[in-house]
Order: structure tokens, then C-alpha cells, then sequence
């Protein structure tokens, strides 16, 4: 794998990542649950990943070791309260900072090329890519647990008709608005 000495990097440099990560999700308007966390939980979560990037980019699929990891995290985020944008927009920043940390990686050190950075970009975003989607189904999955709740595009009768539903607000958006006819009579107009 040509992102090795990009993963050691990452790794070798956890500790302050994760220090620019917790700062970013204490202080963004879109994570403001995440004030409520203790510090040291919070940043315990987010030194896991960088920690330990490489087993995270190397997961075994037959085992589903990421799969397993971010669902059970959706859930859990679900029972501690967070609205699951907000969890969402942590994976974001926390994806932002790394790549903004490979990106500058060249600066770090000067044997990189930009097809190490690329790879790596490109497994960033793919980890990150995963990890929404997990998160997403295990904070589904509690959603319906909880409120017997489904979203409309995993029941096919419910997207039927939240379709046909936006097709008629869409079709009472397109009519023409009806002029009124005007009639005059001896120096009059009356509307009808």
C-alpha cells in the first residue's frame, strides 16, 4: 500500500489530531451535543480512530469490524440523545481534519508523493463514506425500535405515496394562476 508512511503519520500524530478534532466538535454549531460529553470520553473517542487508522483502513470485510463498530455507535448515539445530523456532522469534521492533515502531509515529510496522498484520500473518504452509512442503519434501527418508526424508502407502499404525494404539490406549483374575467357594464367592472 502506497499510504503507509501517510497511515504512520496520522498515527504518529494522534494525540494532537484528536486535540484538533475535540476542539472542532466543542466549538462547530452543528455538533453541540457533543459539549455535553466529558472531555476525556470525547477525546478517548476520537483518539480511537487515529490511533488505530490503519486497522480502521484495513478492516477485514469478512469479520465487518468497521460495520459493526459504527452501527453499535449510531445506536449508542441514539440512546445518549444526539440528533443524527449532529453525529453525522462529527464523522464529517472529524474526515475534514485528516484530510486536511494528509493533504499537508508533503509539508511533514518531503519523500511523499502525490500518488501516497491521493490513495490515502481516497481511503479516507471510503472509511468515512462507510462509517455514515453504518451509523445511519444502527441509529435506524433505534428509531424503529423506539417509535416503530421507518423511513418512507425502505417501505415500498410509503415511498409510493410520499412520490405521488410530491408530484401533486409539484403539479399545484405548475398551474397557470387563473385570470378573473372582468366584465364592464354602464362605467362598471365587476370581477366574477
Amino acid at each position: 500500500m502506497l499510504t503507509n508512511k501517510i497511515v504512520n503519520l496520522i498515527e504518529g500524530n494522534a494525540l494532537g489530531l484528536s486535540q484538533e478534532i475535540q476542539q472542532s466538535l466543542c466549538t462547530h454549531p452543528s455538533t453541540l451535543s457533543y459539549r455535553k460529553i466529558d472531555e476525556k470520553t470525547l477525546h478517548n473517542w476520537i483518539y480511537d480512530v487515529c490511533s488505530r487508522f490503519s486497522f480502521w483502513l484495513s478492516e477485514d470485510k469478512k469479520r465487518g469490524e468497521v460495520q459493526k463498530h459504527y452501527r453499535n455507535l449510531g445506536r449508542e448515539r441514539f440512546k445518549q440523545e444526539f440528533a443524527l445530523p449532529e453525529v453525522i456532522s462529527a464523522l464529517y469534521l472529524t474526515k475534514r481534519h485528516l484530510w486536511e492533515f494528509i493533504a499537508a502531509s508533503r509539508e511533514v515529510d518531503s519523500t511523499l508523493n502525490l500518488n501516497q496522498i491521493l490513495e490515502a484520500s481516497f481511503l479516507l473518504v471510503r472509511f468515512f463514506d462507510h462509517a455514515v452509512l453504518h451509523v445511519t442503519e444502527g441509529y435506524g434501527e433505534m428509531l424503529k425500535n423506539a417509535y416503530d418508526y421507518e423511513a418512507p424508502l425502505s417501505q415500498h407502499e410509503r415511498l409510493t405515496e410520499a412520490i405521488a404525494a410530491k408530484q401533486k404539490r409539484e403539479e399545484m406549483i405548475r398551474e397557470e394562476p387563473k385570470r378573473p374575467d372582468i366584465c364592464f357594464s354602464k362605467g362598471m367592472a365587476r370581477i366574477s
